[in-house]
């Protein structure tokens, strides 16, 4: 039997996705993770591609909550996005989000900077729920996450999207085995 028309896109759209991202630096882990937790960086890394207005170009703070309007390639906007920044550790070099504004139902960010021989590795693994646009949105966070990354000089970038394997509700904790290594 055959989906009825829109029925199979939809059935496949509505699935949030995961999302992650590897990037090898020349850098240490402590001054990437100094990058990692500066909204100025990340201003600085996407300003080709989106705008971040009301963000402010400062040091994250864990419990806080930023609002932004985030326009990408000058055209498609997403008024009043929330970033809650729910945990910072500089000891583990830890970061996570939860994000959402209008066409993101969720984004759910951890982030991570590990040393890596001479350097260091980040790992950024993002779950997002887009509904019917999660295929797009998807994509379009690979490329700006590739982006970034190219931005700051990374030796070597990976990429992965696959269908998420847990809820993307923002209420949940974010749980990853591979968070606790023994």
């Amino acid at each position: 039997m055959q989906p009825r028309r829109g029925e199979y896109f939809s059935m496949i759209s509505a699935a949030p996705v995961d999302l992650t991202v590897k990037a090898r630096y020349s850098d240490d882990a402590d001054a990437m993770f100094d990058r990692a937790r500066s909204f100025a960086d990340l201003i600085e890394a996407t300003r080709r591609i989106s705008r971040y207005d009301r963000l402010p170009a400062e040091d994250m703070e864990p419990g806080r909550t930023y609002e932004t309007d985030i326009r990408i390639f000058g055209m498609f906007r997403s008024p009043d996005y929330q970033i809650r920044v729910d945990a910072l550790c500089d000891e583990t070099r830890r970061i996570e989000t939860s994000e959402g504004g209008k066409g993101v139902r969720s984004w759910r960010h951890v982030l991570e900077v590990h040393p890596d021989g001479s350097g260091s590795v980040w790992i950024d693994r993002v779950t997002i729920d887009a509904g019917a646009m999660t295929p797009v949105i998807a994509r379009y966070a690979r490329f700006m996450y590739r982006h970034r990354h190219t931005h700051r000089r990374a030796l070597e970038i990976s990429a992965s999207l696959r269908p998420a394997c847990r809820p993307a509700n923002s209420d949940l904790p974010i749980f990853h085995p591979v968070d606790h290594r023994s």
